[in-house]
């Protein structure tokens, strides 16, 4: 008899459907990193040392996202520019760059989103996911809270490995010395 191939392994994020009507310049302005869970290790080992986190999406071409994230390192304060650029489907999009585990390439779908007061973005790289909540304020509301927490458990995180960022101490504005391209 012929042996049968395994069938592929699916990946955690074909299961997450992306935002329904996800209007790309709606996107767009300023959000601010709520809260993320992520089986990192490094994320939990350095927990304690969260900034708080804002984040500039623009728009570029109608179709990628280009996202400069904010955040002190060391007391200073560091933009990282990022492009996001479209995947196959509506709401997916392609993250070539390196940190916290992210190697190559990460597998970015937008999950949920109002466009005025919070979204949720899935995170992949591999088989390991992560979960980012965005607000357009630093606070979102208790029944914003509990949707990202019932994503999470639906990806099979838990709220041990959820954290929540500092809601002050944002950076506007780095200088010309502290832009980093394309990294996490």
């Amino acid at each position: 008899g012929r042996r049968q191939r395994p069938p592929p392994l699916q990946s955690p994020l074909e299961k997450v459907a992306a935002q329904e009507e996800l209007g790309l310049p709606q996107l767009a302005g300023r959000w601010f990193l709520v809260g993320m869970a992520s089986r990192c290790s490094y994320l939990a080992e350095h927990s304690h040392q969260l900034e708080a986190t804002a984040v500039t999406v623009t728009i570029p071409d109608e179709q990628s996202l280009a996202i400069s994230t904010f955040r002190k390192l060391d007391g200073m304060c560091w933009e990282i520019k990022q492009r996001y650029l479209p995947s196959q489907a509506h709401g997916r999009f392609l993250l070539k760059g390196e940190g916290c585990g992210y190697g190559s390439k990460v597998d970015v779908v937008v999950g949920e989103t109002d466009h005025s007061s919070y979204a949720i973005l899935y995170y992949q790289k591999g088989q390991s996911i992560s979960i980012k909540l965005y607000g357009r304020t630093s606070q979102v509301s208790n029944a914003i809270v509990d949707k990202f927490e019932q994503r999470i458990r639906a990806v099979g995180l838990s709220e041990d490995m959820t954290y929540y960022f500092p809601t002050y101490g944002f950076c506007d504005s780095a200088d010309e010395f502290h832009i980093l391209e394309g990294e996490l």
